[in-house]
């Protein structure tokens, strides 16, 4: 839901205009969950945009970059990935033990080719400019982990707790909502999630931008029409 305080005068996902599924590579499956817009005041270029946000956004959480060859790229840019994160450690279920990851895979290239890069929003009660890039967050059984990606029974990563009852593709139900929790507010589940280190440092979100930009966060819900995931997260960065 929007913010009652926002800048951005938002009522619904509509107001962010957000482009058709079809603008990106077939090799994505799912519609991008989380999505940047970025005040031009801010960046001189589209990819001064995107580097503000991915290099800020990686020096908060500590993100991972990596930039292939992938071995399963769907179509994205590049992609961010922290590892061994909340092991699940279960007696019964051995052989189903992991931790887990979040993966965030970045998608601008598709946006600059259709012209979809720079779109009118309105803020402060009046239409600005923006840039705009999407990604695709999910959090997931860890990618050396003989399991990965899925497994049902997890009590963090699975279907279970608020999504049991959902039927359906679990990466869309409930490991894209998982990731877009963790990088909207640096938990899963309601819980506050740090690294498996002697520091035990909170893992972090996008609020760790705020020391340098305004920062807005909305939550929509999806599954609807080309959106193939539960719901879509949109970041607003301006001046602060």
């Amino acid at each position: 839901m929007p913010q009652s305080s926002s800048f951005v005068g938002a009522q619904s996902i509509e107001d962010f205009h957000l482009p058709p599924k079809a603008v990106f590579d077939r090799a994505m499956p799912r519609y991008p969950n989380v999505w940047f817009y970025i005040d031009a005041s801010l960046a001189k270029s589209y990819q001064a945009a995107v580097k503000l946000v991915t290099d800020n956004l990686k020096n908060a959480m500590r993100l991972r970059e990596f930039y292939g060859p992938f071995t399963n790229p769907e179509g994205c840019d590049f992609e961010v990935r922290l590892e061994h994160l909340q092991p699940w450690e279960e007696l019964k279920h051995r052989s189903l033990q992991h931790s887990h990851a979040f993966h965030m895979r970045y998608y601008y290239t598709a946006l600059a080719q259709n012209r979809l890069e720079k779109v009118r929003i309105k803020w402060s009660g009046r239409e600005r400019e923006f840039f705009r890039f999407a990604a695709s967050a999910h959090y997931e059984v860890e990618h050396t982990n003989p399991n990965h990606a899925d497994v049902e029974i997890c009590p963090i990563c699975g279907r279970t707790g608020e999504y049991s009852e959902l039927k359906g593709n679990l990466v869309e139900l409930v490991h894209d909502p998982l990731g877009l929790e963790l990088v909207m507010t640096g938990k899963i589940r309601g819980q506050i999630i740090r690294f498996e280190d002697w520091e035990q440092r909170e893992v972090g979100s996008v609020d760790g931008l705020k020391k340098k930009f305004s920062v807005e966060k909305f939550i929509y819900p999806a599954q609807t029409g080309d959106r193939n995931t539960l719901r879509i997260g949109v970041i607003v960065i301006a001046p602060r």
